[in-house]
């Protein structure tokens, strides 16, 4: 009886254990996705004086035949609108992937970062020159079109 109830302890154990792992890995669908994408791109917004459009479903070419994604493009010309987006970012659970060092372009500064568990991107750009400005973009990873 003693093994029977160790035994029963240890399948019940090993299930939990699968199922957390098992839910961890899943991705959300296409509409939680864009309403997570929308929800963290107003966060991020707070306080900055930049507008959150809705969030659209795009075709692009990176994106096979047949997926589609959620994007969003916020633009201002406040640059100052930008001071402390890249650390909100990274405090919402968002880690940097690629940085101005990667893409050596002077006349912008350019940050990528990606939620490792939602697959939600932000692409942060402050534009310096003439005409200087902020721009974030913000998408989904892509997704099947329902047929």
């Amino acid at each position: 009886m003693r093994i029977r109830r160790y035994a029963a302890s240890a399948v019940l154990t090993c299930v939990a254990a699968m199922a957390a792992c098992t839910a961890a890995s899943e991705f959300p669908t296409l509409e939680a996705a864009t309403e997570q994408l929308t929800a963290d791109a107003d966060h991020l917004l707070g306080a900055s004086g930049l507008r959150l459009p809705a969030a659209e479903q795009v075709r692009d070419d990176s994106c096979v035949p047949g997926e589609v994604r959620a994007f969003l493009r916020i633009e201002g010309e406040l640059v100052d609108a930008s001071v402390g987006l890249l650390e909100k970012l990274q405090a919402m659970g968002y880690d940097k992937v690629v940085d101005d060092l990667d893409l050596r372009d002077d006349a912008q500064d350019v940050v990528v970062l990606r939620h490792p568990e939602t697959r939600l991107t932000f692409e942060l750009t402050v534009v310096d020159g003439d005409k200087p400005g902020v721009r974030i973009v913000g998408k989904t990873t892509c997704y099947a079109t329902a047929h």
